[in-house]
């Protein structure tokens, strides 16, 4: 399979990509007075696994194009690097979040704070704890995401082998390994505390897998599934019923089924079917609502887009505020009216940081461009002779 890039950048993408980072900087911030109308609150999942979809489709613009023209070599090392990055990012990430809260202890006194996000173990064994978060297997609460990303880009050579026999072999390799995940409990361990990851890998990477798929029938000028009208009304009834399901907190009339557990129990680790559905439901809807056409019209300028177009910094930037946010509301339990300006100076720096990464990259495309107009003749690039 030979697939082109689509040349332009797709910026519904980025909107939506920058949609999922405010509501992942919104929800962990948790008590806020935004959280409760994040649409985790209205459904079987929330902005993860959106985010993980995204990156899929990403991932497939940006390396399966190269892979699949026969430079495999180069675009496996490309995503080999993109990991290494992914792998710096969360290192200096989980270092500083802690030295938030290491620092509150100090100057609050609130050394309570180091009992909490998985914390403690790193305080009472710095030995072994900086291990384990050299090695990935020790993730504080709301930094245990890029792990994941990393080993999924580190697999995204095998992906796109298969790949290039057809998105067939790709889709069914990544359900038996997801079915067997289930099954086995397959999941990387922890260290030096027991456990195992939050997000597995062996299990999120069928939505991984899933955005691969879209992205690829993107770029094949394809939907990645047809407009089947009665499938998309059940899918508008399952995201219904899962509000419902959700809103009543109704987990546990959930009847015991011949399956392993963490086949239907709504366990975020290991992508329970009612989630999958949920979010395979959710794309579903909204790439045939209609709604991606009112976000291709909207200025890729929009604060929403910008940001999806930087999503590491931003990421790594709202990751650590909403570690200062957690400090705030611990310390001073702001009322809402002091929350709500919080917030909004958060998210403003945030957006700063992508407009401000988005002239960067406009003032070097033009220096470059002037340096390359410079080296040329000026009479030869008008077109009439040099002047003598």
């Amino acid at each position: 399979m030979t697939v082109k890039s689509l040349g332009a950048r797709d910026h519904r993408i980025d909107f939506i990509r920058g949609l999922a980072l405010l509501t992942i900087f919104i929800n962990h911030v948790p008590g806020n007075v935004l959280e409760p109308f994040t649409h985790k609150n209205f459904g079987l999942t929330d902005s993860a696994e959106l985010f993980v979809v995204l990156a899929g489709i990403a991932a497939a613009f940006a390396y399966f194009p190269r892979f699949s023209e026969g430079h495999r070599l180069l675009a496996s090392l490309k995503a080999v690097k993109r990991a290494g990055t992914l792998y710096v990012a969360h290192v200096a990430s989980i270092v500083a979040g802690i030295a938030v809260f290491a620092w509150a202890a100090v100057h609050f006194g609130r050394t309570d704070l180091l009992d909490t996000l998985n914390i403690a173990p790193v305080m009472a064994d710095p030995v072994r704890g900086l291990v384990g978060l050299a090695a990935m297997t020790h993730q504080i609460g709301y930094h245990n995401i890029l792990p994941m990303y990393v080993l999924l880009l580190l697999a995204l050579p095998l992906m796109m082998l298969l790949a290039s026999r057809g998105l067939a072999p790709l889709l069914g390799v990544s359900a038996i390994v997801y079915a067997l995940t289930q099954i086995y409990g397959w999941s990387p361990p922890a260290y030096p505390a027991a456990g195992h990851w939050f997000f597995n890998p062996f299990a999120w990477q069928l939505l991984f897998v899933t955005g691969f798929f879209v992205g690829v029938r993107l770029m094949q000028k394809r939907p990645p599934v047809p407009y089947v009208r009665p499938l998309w009304w059940l899918a508008l009834a399952y995201l219904v019923a899962g509000c419902v399901f959700h809103r009543w907190n109704l987990y546990g009339s959930m009847p015991d089924l011949p399956l392993p557990d963490r086949f239907y129990a709504n366990e975020k680790p290991f992508v329970a079917i009612g989630r999958l559905l949920h979010i395979l439901s959710l794309l579903y809807v909204v790439g045939h609502s209609g709604l991606m056409d009112l976000v291709r019209r909207l200025p890729a300028s929009n604060p929403l887009t910008v940001a999806g177009r930087h999503a590491l910094p931003v990421f790594w930037t709202g990751t650590l505020l909403c570690m200062v946010g957690q400090t705030v509301m611990a310390v001073y339990a702001p009322t809402a009216g002091v929350q709500l300006p919080l917030l909004a100076l958060a998210i403003a720096i945030q957006a700063g940081l992508a407009y401000g990464l988005d002239w960067m990259a406009s003032a070097e495309k033009a220096a470059r461009a002037g340096k390359a107009a410079g080296r040329a003749e000026p009479g030869l690039a008008a077109g009439v002779p040099a002047a003598a």
